[in-house]
């Protein structure tokens, strides 16, 4: 069986095989990273990642991203509310009093999003589900119900068997086999979560002793925040306002999120204006941004991160002084600088040698490949203890 690791995240799904990340045959053969999204054009065909992702703009009601926030959640949960507030989707109440998307192809659950997902990462990288023993991961923060969606999920995928693994717990692996460490920490800053984990590294499977996560913040907050300085920035200077139409707002967002991604490269970037909104004047001008614009519009966002890692250390009744180790994960960490904050808060230089887009499903990857990690693991289908390494926090 292949050991395979899958990180099914919200923005993007990555997978690997014994530490080596997966390539997509989808005509973008450099990259790892498969979209988390999903959509359902008036043709009648389904696609899924980037080529869906191209669609947010023009038919956002049928193209669904960022599921992953309410799998396993009830139509009545605080996670739902929080979605329906942050998107504009029509969504439904099944049969079971979850919640489904309302979409042309009919009614969709986020269960079957990630399903599509994951099927999808399969077939580009060329997979056969029934002849890969998986490692999928789930954040720390998930209790039964969400992952019993994800169980479900996985299982319609067509897998024999496969196993779950808290992300951080597959972080740390990615980094270390055995070690001296007794606590560790996990800064996971994704495109639209961030979670801070503490855990136990003094002996196999590591655990998770205290967490804190917010599944709205994340690298889409600061494209939130880079987008509306361009909006105020594009009426004061052109006289031209980007803000009022829904469509070009959501490309004024990619645009925003392209020229922050170019920032871990360069010390400036910039936003073309005129290729924003096609009804704009030819010779609307271009907006500058740099390092230190970035940090000003998103001092508050990285802020909020550190009142989620005081939260965790305080479940896990452990100082910040006390933690030996601290590992990266997730896109927003690569924006220059976010290492230097999280030195300075635990007092020791974090690890990022490893790709943090990368990370969890290396480190998946890596477990599916050990026996001695694969035997503390719970395989899907049984839900007495849902995640494995969890500690009681």
């Amino acid at each position: 069986m292949t050991p395979l690791g899958i990180d099914l995240g919200t923005t993007y799904t990555v997978g690997a095989i014994r530490g080596e990340v997966l390539l997509l045959s989808d005509g973008d053969a450099k990259s790892a990273l498969l979209p988390s999204v999903v959509a359902f054009p008036p043709n009648g065909k389904i696609f899924v990642g980037r080529s869906a992702r191209e669609r947010v703009v023009m038919d956002q009601q049928n193209t669904i991203r960022s599921a992953k926030r309410i799998i396993g959640e009830t139509w009545h949960s605080y996670q739902t509310k929080r979605y329906r507030e942050h998107y504009g989707y029509h969504l439904v109440m099944n049969d079971d009093q979850g919640v489904a998307f309302d979409t042309r192809a009919g009614w969709i659950t986020p269960d079957e999003v990630a399903t599509l997902i994951v099927a999808t990462l399969c077939s580009r990288c060329h997979l056969e589900p029934e002849q890969c023993s998986p490692v999928v991961t789930i954040p720390a923060s998930f209790q039964e119900p969400q992952s019993v969606a994800t169980i479900k999920a996985i299982q319609a995928v067509g897998f024999h068997q496969a196993y779950l693994m808290d992300e951080p717990v597959a972080s740390v692996i990615a980094y270390i086999e055995h070690s001296n460490l007794k606590y560790g920490a996990v800064y996971d800053f994704g495109g639209g979560t961030f979670e801070i984990a503490i855990l136990d590294c003094s002996r196999l499977p590591f655990r998770v002793i205290g967490f804190g996560s917010d599944s709205y913040l994340g690298g889409d907050d600061i494209d939130y925040a880079l987008a509306s300085w361009a909006i105020d920035e594009a009426l004061k200077r052109f006289g031209w306002d980007l803000g009022s139409d829904p469509e070009t707002f959501n490309r004024l967002i990619m645009a925003s999120e392209a020229a922050k991604i170019r920032l871990s490269e360069v010390e400036s970037s910039e936003i073309a204006l005129n290729e924003i909104d096609p009804a704009a004047p030819s010779d609307l001008g271009r907006l500058i941004i740099d390092r230190n614009l970035v940090w000003d519009l998103c001092a508050t966002i990285i802020r909020r991160t550190f009142s989620l890692c005081d939260e965790a250390l305080d479940r896990a009744k452990v100082k910040a002084g006390q933690i030996e180790a601290v590992f990266l994960a997730g896109g927003s960490t690569l924006l220059p600088g976010i290492g230097n904050y999280v030195a300075d808060y635990f007092g020791s230089r974090p690890r990022s040698d490893v790709n943090p887009m990368h990370v969890v499903s290396i480190g998946a990857s890596l477990a599916a490949a050990r026996s001695s990690i694969m035997s503390s693991l719970p395989k899907i289908g049984s839900l007495s203890r849902i995640a494995a390494g969890r500690g009681s926090c």
